[in-house]
């Protein structure tokens, strides 16, 4: 059991290093937005759209070479690619340095996911691979947790550049040290056919509730990424906190419920798996965030705001396990690598691509409503207050979202659950 456990926790530390680089933009943004004049809509392509672009297309072609060599190494190089380049992030002096930059952390990110996932599921029986892959996840929020307090503060006591830099280079290192330390779980047997990109393809898509699962997820994603880039900003904007505290706040308060709703929600659907459980789980948590998050955006209070705004972040998150056990089980094990890869292709692309970008834009439109002499790069009290109200009203809109994303898990529960009744039958 301790051999299984120890590649698990190192796997889960690299993904915590993965969203600390990923989600800096974020929690970065309005110094950024301030040195650099940047609106909106550039702070959501820089954060969604420059990362997502080789993000989302390369995770697929790198998946498949996983699926034939060394993870291992796959994973060392992917690991010290992204550090290298959030390091570089710090020193990028223009917007379209910086888009680079960010262009390459998606491109050192995009072999990691699906390739460690791959390997998670070699090392555990179907049963308990929803559990497993949840605690993987959990590198998700605390990533965030890790990455917000530590990139607030040091932006606020350093400047943001220095922030990349601190939290990028180390990585470099650590790759090195992963490297020597793990090893491939696949033995060097006789050679093995894999299935073709569309073998696997056709398998998902043929799996009960896996589309809708996807779907879900997609969706969900969108919303999530929304919110999550922008949220630091709002507590600067519409609350007047410095950064090291809106940071820190964020930080903690995402970290601790996204952390409840992705463990919890593994772990469930493991327990539930006989009769659609995983599509009603992932579902009644994306219901539970729709309903509860534009009551979270009312209140004035920052202390009321953390606190109404734990259990909508705990379900908006509840599907990670359930969708990605539902993946894992959906192939064989020559196919996992793939099948994480294009389920990550389809959540990216929608959600990471387009959610910080759609969330931005609309910040922009209803700032400019609101105030038609408003410009991104006006800092007087009327252009302030017009930004936040902006960007309440668009993370209202975004959050309508999960209404959407629920209805998808539900058919994807039904589905999986007539599959289950027939083969009864």
């Amino acid at each position: 059991m301790t051999k299984l456990r120890w590649p698990l926790v190192l796997l889960t530390f690299v993904y915590i290093l993965n969203f600390v680089d990923r989600q800096l933009v974020g929690i970065l943004g309005q110094p950024m937005k301030v040195e650099l004049g940047l609106s909106d809509r550039q702070l959501g392509l820089l954060s969604g759209v420059a990362f997502a672009l080789f993000y989302t297309t390369l995770g697929l072609p790198v998946a498949r070479v996983a699926e034939r060599k060394n993870r291992v190494s796959v994973i060392a190089i992917s690991f010290a690619l992204w550090s290298a380049m959030t390091a570089l992030c710090g020193v990028a002096r223009t917007v379209p340095q910086f888009a680079l930059a960010r262009l390459g952390v998606g491109i050192g990110e995009a072999g990691f996911a699906p390739t460690a996932q791959s390997l998670i599921a070699d090392l555990l029986p179907p049963e308990r691979r929803a559990t497993a892959l949840s605690l993987f996840s959990l590198g998700i929020p605390a990533g965030m947790l890790i990455g917000a307090v530590a990139g607030g503060w040091l932006a606020q006591s350093l400047g943001w550049r220095m922030a990349f830099l601190c939290l990028g280079v180390p990585g470099v290192g650590l790759a090195a040290l992963l490297a020597l330390v793990m090893r491939e779980p696949r033995t060097a047997a006789a050679p093995v056919e894999h299935p073709s990109l569309t073998q696997v393809a056709l398998s998902l898509w043929h799996a009960p509730g896996f589309v809708h699962m996807a779907a879900g997820a997609s969706i969900s994603s969108f919303a999530g990424y929304g919110l999550t880039s922008f949220a630091v900003p709002l507590l600067m904007r519409s609350y007047g906190l410095p950064l090291g505290e809106a940071a820190t706040g964020f930080g903690i308060v995402a970290g601790v419920s996204i952390g409840i709703g992705i463990g919890s929600g593994g772990w469930l659907a493991d327990r539930q798996r006989r009769d659609g459980g995983a599509g009603r789980i992932a579902a009644a948590g994306a219901l539970i965030a729709a309903l509860l998050f534009p009551l979270t955006l009312s209140f004035s209070d920052p202390r009321l705001l953390a606190l109404a705004a734990v259990m909508p972040l705990a379900g908006a998150h509840l599907y990670f396990g359930p969708t990605y056990g539902v993946t894992v089980n959906s192939v064989g094990p020559k196919a996992r690598a793939t099948a994480i890869a294009i389920l990550l292709m389809a959540m990216n692309a929608v959600g990471l691509g387009l959610g910080p970008l759609v969330v931005g834009m609309l910040s922009d439109g209803f700032a400019a409503a609101a105030l038609p002499s408003y410009v991104p790069t006006c800092h007087s009290a009327a252009c302030q207050a017009a930004s936040a109200q902006g960007l309440v009203k668009a993370l209202r809109v975004d959050m309508l979202l999960y209404f959407w994303a629920a209805l998808h898990f539900l058919f994807a529960g039904r589905a999986m659950r007539r599959i289950q009744v027939s083969k009864i039958a």
